[in-house]
């Protein structure tokens, strides 16, 4: 499937502008019905389409649609709905918010019938998989993009800003993580009202690695320039004897990636274990370094020992603020509350798809991000042996300038 493209590269798609995206969403769990609600204060965008295996899904998410003055959507509940939801001549965008493992034929049927789509995270579970999206993104002349909600948050665009700026000088290593102690979650399969079997559990039960990278990835990712002028090349991924909760095969994975330019990232992963919530966030850089977890703190050169944290932490931020902040936070709080990132998100997916600009991110970092469900996997179950990690740009990873947001 690493093969060159004869269809060209996507990272800077263009397409035509759409006066109103008209969204089909398929999945209609709990991240789904919080879509719904923010997409009904988005201008410029309309519900016309929901598809679900469960049909008081069905039913909760016409109730919001109505709440909010939207028209009645059509209506898939059959096996093969998503299939009628993605052919819909009234659809632009396809949505998705079902299981990890049906993201990508989701996804690449979609594209083939001419939508756009955006995908929950991870956007697939294999390499082949993540190649598939490419390959039909790139043919298709289509953008897809992954739903990575922690890239818009306040203290990771800041740091983005910061690291544009040349502030943290060569960027040399990074840390993200998704540590998260979800004991109860697995035990209940409950979260706020879930109707359907746990898959993420059931996943995890099979898999050996890092199953849910992307949070903790891909704000650094963005910040550090892969795909930008550097890539990641190479990793090596252990996971830790199985305790308490015998279901899942490793309770904390430690991944080390080692990109082109020779920096490195380290990615970790538990949700089995009594530990604070974190997704790490760390920026070590050759002029200036930056944490968000357990407390925002930033240092400079000459005088790193003199850490800048609380009212002073504040005031730096507010001075480096990313424009995305100051367009999207206040309205977010007021719809969302602390999950206002996942209204700046869509506002800003929305926002491009109708004036035809190119996506925050792109098919190459949706790829890149969710290949490591794989390659820890092979790692680690090959006792941290390191694994080639592919480029889905095909070369053009190093040699591109381009700039993340902007």
């Amino acid at each position: 499937m690493n093969k060159d493209s004869l269809y060209g590269n996507v990272a800077q798609l263009q397409c035509e502008p759409l006066d109103t995206v008209r969204v089909g969403i398929v999945g209609l769990g709990v991240r789904a019905k919080r879509a719904v609600m923010r997409m009904m204060h988005i201008d410029g965008c309309t519900i016309n389409a929901i598809c679900d295996l469960v049909p008081e899904n069905i039913e909760e998410t016409k109730g919001i649609i109505a709440q909010y003055g939207g028209n009645e959507p059509a209506c898939h509940c059959s096996a093969n709905g998503w299939k009628e939801l993605c052919s819909n001549p009234h659809i632009d965008l396809v949505y998705i918010c079902t299981d990890w493992a049906s993201h990508a034929d989701i996804a690449v049927y979609a594209m083939e019938q001419g939508k756009h789509v955006a995908a929950e995270v991870p956007a697939a579970t294999t390499i082949a998989d993540c190649w598939r999206i490419v390959d039909t993104a790139e043919k298709q002349r289509r953008h897809f993009i992954m739903l990575e909600n922690c890239c818009y948050d306040e203290f990771e665009l800041c740091v983005l800003n910061m690291a544009q700026k040349g502030l943290l000088g060569e960027i040399i290593h990074a840390e993200g993580s998704y540590l998260h102690d979800l004991r109860d979650r697995i035990a209940t399969n409950d979260e706020g009202g879930r109707k359907w079997s746990n898959w993420q559990v059931e996943f995890m039960s099979r898999h050996n690695g890092n199953p849910y990278p992307t949070h903790g990835l891909g704000p650094i990712a963005l910040a550090m320039g892969i795909n930008r002028g550097d890539r990641m090349k190479s990793i090596v991924s252990c996971s830790s004897k199985m305790v308490g909760n015998g279901s899942l095969q490793g309770n904390m994975n430690s991944s080390i990636i080692t990109t082109e330019k020779g920096h490195t990232i380290l990615v970790q992963h538990c949700i089995t274990l009594p530990r604070p919530y974190s997704r790490a966030f760390l920026v070590s850089g050759t002029e200036g370094y930056a944490q968000k977890y357990p407390m925002p703190l930033f240092a400079f050169a000459p005088d790193s020992d003199n850490t800048i944290m609380g009212e002073l932490c504040a005031t730096l931020m507010e001075k480096h603020r990313h424009p995305f902040v100051t367009m999207y936070k206040e309205r977010g709080m007021e719809l969302c509350g602390r999950r206002w990132i996942d209204y700046a998100m869509d506002c800003r997916l929305i926002h491009c798809l109708r004036n035809g600009l190119p996506l925050d991110m792109n098919v190459y970092d949706a790829a890149l991000w969710s290949s490591l469900v794989e390659l820890t996997d092979i790692s680690a179950s090959n006792g941290g042996a390191p694994v080639e990690i592919p480029d889905f740009t095909r070369g053009r990873a190093v040699a591109c300038e381009k700039k993340a947001f902007s």
